[in-house]
């Protein structure tokens, strides 16, 4: 027998006040949050909540999760941050690595797989964890203590000790002391889109949001930050976070997802991989995902804004309900311009980038140069 469990997270502000959850059905799942944490943070709690909740089944457990980061995070980043000692291959801190570690022990074992699905889409078991965890979170922000589920098999959460109380990461640090962190890059040479996606309240925006979802299919299995950049204000007012840009028609079999430097072929750098990670960026931007295109940088890169504002990094106000055009690529001898135009009610853009190989590390492309550009 399989379990098939829903988990999600969610941050009024992230971070903000914040909640997790995990749903089989109204009568076997669980929830909780703290008053300050960040999306990924509950993603994360969310798994590692269930986790322990089956530990004593003995049964396989299939995880869906709408939060590529978190999938990423628990069937490929943890395997390569384990073997170099819970080091990132840039030698970056690795954010909630205690979390990560607790639930690497929670692992062992087990045959668990991962499913992505599509967030806000009306999957109805990844639609319930959503509004547990998201009710949590208004909880907390309304002042009040969430009450935990019946947990499974009826046990609720009163059988951990922290029944009525905010949940606590590994090593006993409150939650919103390192929901407090500022955000930084994933695993060296990945690149996710979403979680978040699954990337919540846009920073542009500066007020609390539901969560963004990121909007491409795949299935993962196993068995066993950079700040936003001062962008002018009349961008600021037409950009705005959006959970999803390509309808199902358009999305590829395969995830835009966080992965392994190795997800581009040492041995093939082309056209079609500039597309691939033209679509990760386009996913990530929109999904308000920092983490993600944190990860497709480097010390060369920039960002021009409509207006003619620059940063160094890739986060910042997206268009409201974009549709994003297709997508053409050029080869320029060694980089690669991707060109394509993105409209909206009342505005268009011409959204250009440069992506190069990456100077150190495994064989990857990174964005070196991007341009928004107002055309209507």
């Amino acid at each position: 027998m399989t379990i098939t469990a829903a988990a999600d997270g969610s941050s009024l502000g992230n971070p903000g006040p914040a909640g997790w959850a995990w749903y089989v059905d109204e009568d076997t799942w669980d929830a909780g949050g703290w008053p300050k944490g960040t999306n990924n943070l509950g993603e994360l709690t969310a798994i590692l909540r269930l986790l322990q909740a089956t530990a004593q089944t003995g049964e396989e457990l299939h995880i869906l999760a709408d939060s590529q980061y978190a999938i990423n995070v628990v069937s490929k980043w943890r395997l390569g941050w384990k073997k170099r000692g819970w080091t990132k291959a840039d030698k970056k801190p690795i954010k909630n690595l205690e979390l990560i570690q607790e639930i690497d022990r929670a692992m062992e074992g087990r045959r668990v797989t991962f499913e992505w699905v599509k967030g806000h889409a009306g999957h109805h078991m990844n639609e319930r964890a959503d509004d547990l965890a998201r009710g949590c979170a208004e909880a907390y922000q309304a002042g009040r203590t969430p009450e935990p589920g019946p947990g499974f098999g009826g046990a609720g959460r009163g059988s951990r000790g922290s029944r009525g109380s905010a949940d606590r990461v590994p090593g006993g640090a409150a939650a919103a002391s390192v929901a407090a962190e500022p955000h930084d890059a994933v695993e060296s040479g990945a690149s996710t889109p979403a979680g978040k996606r699954h990337a919540e309240a846009d920073k542009a925006a500066a007020a609390p949001a539901r969560p963004s979802k990121h909007g491409e299919t795949a299935t993962a299995s196993t068995s066993t930050s950079a700040s936003h950049g001062a962008t002018d204000e009349a961008t600021t007012s037409t950009f705005r976070s959006h959970p999803s840009v390509f309808s199902a028609s358009a999305e590829p079999s395969e995830p835009a997802e966080a992965a392994p430097a190795s997800s581009v072929s040492e041995l093939a750098i082309t056209t079609e991989n500039a597309v691939a990670r033209e679509r990760e960026f386009i996913l990530a931007w929109t999904g308000g995902d920092e983490e993600a295109l944190a990860s497709m940088t480097d010390g060369r890169t920039t960002r021009i804004w409509p207006g003619g504002g620059a940063t160094t990094t890739l986060a910042g106000p997206s268009p409201a309900s974009p549709s994003i055009g297709r997508i053409d690529a050029h080869d320029l001898g060694g980089s690669f311009l991707t060109r394509y135009r993105v409209r909206w009610e009342g505005g268009a853009s011409l959204e250009s980038s440069v992506w190069a190989p990456a100077t150190s590390g495994e064989a990857r492309l990174v964005m070196v140069h991007h341009q928004s550009t107002l055309i209507g």
